[in-house]
């Protein structure tokens, strides 16, 4: 999720796209196989993998949907400047599958305690289709000094509306048009634990943060690998992806276990040269364990 919330790979521009293809259309097509295969040959020598694009689209079958299973993940938020850490909050993502309206779906309602004086609540409550994880509903409860803000949103292939029989809901008459169906970007998480993360790949994405800024494609790609201490200490060896969220530089890194696709930690810079931090905390005993 991003925090207002990448092109690791970067895309030759139409000018340099012509050029390739106007260098390549001028040989005969026996010494372009010769030059494609020693270009892939060199590639091969010097460990430089080629980019495998996924343009993803909201409605189709994710290849790792298999990996989101119910349960409990919490993570501890902080942030990181000069080598001091404050605490920010404790935040729970929930998922189940649960049946409503006569068809199996799939619920998260995420939760954020934050660690103050005085107590600030703010929990999202979303409906997902299983095996697409498109969005269908969104409802984000907000409350802060015993004063609570409502706001419901329901996703259309075109637009994204707010709920009008919603109680209390705020935004019940609100709308946004969409040029094509976007996921819900409060779970980009579950989205990307869904892909078939490798080197080299790199998807794009249609997301829209509810209320916020207008939909959008952002783009997601795995940059490398590292092993990390996972929440009991034991090494993981996991997929680091970074995003930048359409800024032209790097802004979030992600890792995330190469077994299970389970997010471990994320770091993101801010605009006060600290850096947010997102780290997977240990399942509590009512969990009944770690799901993966």
């Amino acid at each position: 999720m991003r925090t207002p919330c990448v092109h690791a790979f970067a895309t030759p521009t139409n000018q340099s796209s012509g050029g390739l293809n106007l260098f390549f259309s001028r040989r005969p097509p026996a010494l372009l196989r010769a030059i494609t295969l020693s270009f892939m040959c060199l590639l091969t020598r010097t460990g430089v993998a080629a980019t495998e694009s996924d343009h993803v689209k909201v409605g189709e079958s994710l290849a790792r949907f298999r990996l989101i299973h119910p349960g409990v993940h919490r993570y501890l938020r902080y942030n990181v400047k000069d080598d001091r850490r404050s605490a920010i909050d404790i935040w729970s993502r929930k998922v189940t599958f649960e049946v409503q309206d006569g068809r199996k779906l799939v619920h998260v309602v995420q939760r954020w305690d934050e660690v103050s004086e005085k107590p600030f609540f703010l929990v999202q409550d979303s409906w997902f289709e299983p095996d697409t994880f498109r969005p269908l509903t969104h409802v984000r409860r907000r409350e802060r000094d015993g004063k609570v803000e409502i706001g419901g949103y329901r996703f259309l292939p075109d637009k994204i509306i707010g709920i009008p029989d919603l109680p209390d809901n705020l935004r019940k008459d609100f709308s946004v048009a969409s040029s094509e169906a976007s996921y819900n970007f409060e779970y980009d998480m579950e989205l990307l634990q869904a892909l078939p993360l490798k080197s080299g790949y790199a998807a794009s994405i249609p997301f829209y943060d509810a209320g916020f800024d207008p939909p959008a494609r952002y783009t997601f790609s795995v940059a490398g690998s590292e092993r990390i201490a996972g929440p009991d200490g034991r090494l993981l060896d996991c997929w680091i992806v970074t995003a930048d969220y359409n800024t032209g530089k790097v802004v979030s890194r992600f890792w995330f276990d190469k077994q299970t696709q389970l997010m471990i930690r994320e770091e993101q810079a801010q605009k006060d040269g600290s850096t947010l931090v997102k780290s997977l905390l240990n399942p509590e005993s009512a969990d009944g364990g770690q799901p993966g």
